[in-house]
């Protein structure tokens, strides 16, 4: 094995998806039905969206991350509720090219995913197809190599919300705008934050009146917390205001949080650690050093 993979390896992260069955309001008083993989053992599946549930089975559509791929795909998840665990994982899309962050968005009976493609330089619109399990391609959205990029919509107006490259978890946020979802979206406003907070961690979401934007904090590693940051609208200018930030709390996975994502009520969240935490923590320990000597620069990872 080469010097460069047993580096990769020693900085590999390993996820696991928490269920929230109040919602936001268990997040905040740590109320989390953590989720067993169940026979999926050379498996990690992270950057949950909800696509739906019923009392006996939770659906989500993720990122799966198989060990001997080395590669994300985008999958569609079962989670038996009785015992949480899953008991189903099918992929949906599957390219050359890594995937992740399956956003969800519902439009006029359709269900659309946007998933993150950075690696293909766009970002691109698919349509669920649930008679075969699959995503349909539909358009180009942005010719941008977009990281966890988000769709809003307020009033007639629709937005992206995304940071990219050369600064994908940094401190400054772009947002693009159209009059709609099959049109052109131009670039109409940047927002820097005093710290790297920029970075989506899931889709807006309404809360007891309150507009919520989940943002990743990215100061120390990548997905460290998820920072609550209510949104307001002013003339399609928009602002952001931190209300509360989300550290993992789960024994093993403390490494950092990084995906929130809500839908009628139900929500649900990833938290990782290190694949190998006593190895992999000694070498990311030693490279933080060189850091702060100023050996090495600092982390960029996506």
């Amino acid at each position: 094995m080469s010097l460069k993979k047993i580096k990769h390896m020693l900085e590999e992260s390993e996820w696991k998806l928490g269920i929230l069955l109040n919602g936001y309001d268990d997040l905040k008083a740590n109320r989390v039905k953590w989720i067993s993989n169940g026979i999926y053992k050379n498996k990690w599946f992270a950057d949950p969206f909800i696509l739906d549930f019923d009392d006996k089975q939770i659906t989500l559509l993720v990122e799966e991350f198989d060990y001997s791929i080395h590669r994300g795909r985008i999958a569609r998840l079962a989670i038996k509720r009785e015992s949480w665990t899953i008991t189903g994982c099918k992929i949906i899309l599957d390219l050359e090219t890594h995937l992740s962050f399956p956003m969800i968005w519902r439009e006029d009976g359709h269900v659309y995913v946007c998933p993150e493609n950075y690696q293909s330089g766009a970002w691109n619109l698919y349509e669920y197809n649930a008679g075969s399990e699959s995503l349909d391609f539909v358009r180009q959205i942005l010719p941008e190599k977009l990281t966890d990029a988000t769709l809003f919509k307020d009033g007639a107006d629709y937005y992206v919300l995304s940071t990219y490259e050369p600064t994908p978890n940094g401190s400054k946020l772009t947002l693009w705008k159209s009059d709609s979802l099959f049109g052109d979206f131009s670039k109409t406003e940047e927002k820097s934050f005093p710290e790297n907070i920029a970075r989506n961690a899931g889709a807006i979401f309404l809360h007891e009146g309150r507009l919520i934007r989940p943002a990743q904090e990215c100061n120390k590693s990548y997905g460290h917390a998820i920072s609550f940051q209510t949104v307001s609208i002013k003339q399609g200018q928009f602002e952001f205001q931190e209300e509360f930030r989300y550290y993992s709390t789960h024994p093993k996975y403390q490494r950092g949080t990084h995906t929130f994502n809500t839908y009628n009520g139900l929500a649900v969240i990833d938290v990782h650690k290190l694949r190998f935490p006593f190895l992999g923590g000694l070498y990311i320990g030693f490279k933080d050093l060189l850091v702060k000597l100023h050996l090495k620069k600092p982390f960029e990872i996506k």
